[in-house]
């Protein structure tokens, strides 16, 4: 590469965060501070009026020269992968892209959740995230096509932020109904978008919540032709010549990890045909 073909960026700021170690990093991140250095304080004026941010990083600790990665979750012909088409911390140019809700500004510091970007990672650029333009409800991604094994805590981890991600909180209901997401993939052997896979959803009211994370789990729509709703307090899912029918229980007052470690009978009973 010419030299003039470079590019010069430097850090408007830095992660302060409570852990330090890339492999102690939860894949789904955690609450963080970005502390902005005071010549570039002025960016943030206003910056609290957006709900959510996108945090563009330098993975420091990352590898620059490798351009495939083997993923062993994923079936054996289709491991293989190029990192263009992977979150990889292995990349040409390191940049990272974290969308974060913002919970709060505190002068220079902001506080933000979830961050997946260890302490001292150099932050080069912060920019607002846009629901218009970003949110892409009928994205696809090659773990929606090919990804065989759902099932662990990683899994339900992943499910349970794209479930809040659409509600707009990791409620009870959210964590149930990822569970059952989990359950369905591991009864049927299927993923959760399906093409084939049409979901059944109550009005109910105290079903609400519910609904909106099976809806964002499914990627179901009434304009696919996978959504049905029913006024009844029951939910369903056909695929080809299978049903299943569940009535979700009154939610036990407890905590969302214990709600977690359930068996999935005392969060849904099934329904005969």
């Amino acid at each position: 590469m010419l030299q003039e073909d470079r590019f010069d960026v430097y850090p408007i700021g830095v992660v302060r965060s409570r852990i330090a170690d890339r492999r102690l990093m939860p894949p789904q991140g955690i609450r963080a501070e970005i502390e902005i250095f005071p010549e570039f304080e002025d960016g943030l004026l206003r910056i609290e009026e957006n709900s959510h941010i996108w945090v563009i990083g330098w993975l420091h600790e990352g590898d620059r020269h490798r351009l495939q990665l083997v993923r062993p979750e994923y079936e054996p012909t289709r491991r293989r992968r190029g990192v263009f088409g992977l979150r990889s911390v292995a990349r040409p140019n390191l940049l990272s892209l974290s969308a974060c809700w913002l919970l709060a500004i505190e002068r220079n510091r902001l506080v933000v959740d979830p961050l997946e970007l260890i302490d001292g990672t150099p932050v080069l650029d912060i920019k607002r995230y846009s629901v218009s333009w970003d949110c892409i409800f009928s994205a696809r991604s090659s773990r929606d096509r090919y990804l065989i094994d759902l099932t662990g805590p990683e899994r339900l981890a992943e499910f349970e932020r794209e479930a809040a991600n659409f509600h707009g909180e990791c409620c009870p209901w959210v964590v149930a109904g990822a569970r059952l997401i989990q359950h369905l993939h591991e009864l049927w052997g299927i993923r959760p978008k399906d093409d084939a896979l049409i979901v059944t959803i109550s009005l109910a009211p105290e079903l609400a919540h519910l609904a909106d994370t099976l809806q964002a789990l499914t990627g179901a729509t009434f304009g696919s032709g996978r959504l049905r709703v029913d006024p009844a307090k029951r939910i369903a899912f056909e695929h080809g010549e299978r049903w299943l029918a569940l009535a979700p229980g009154p939610l036990p007052a407890m905590d969302l990890d214990t709600i977690r470690a359930l068996p999935i009978t005392e969060l849904f009973a099934p329904i005969e045909n």
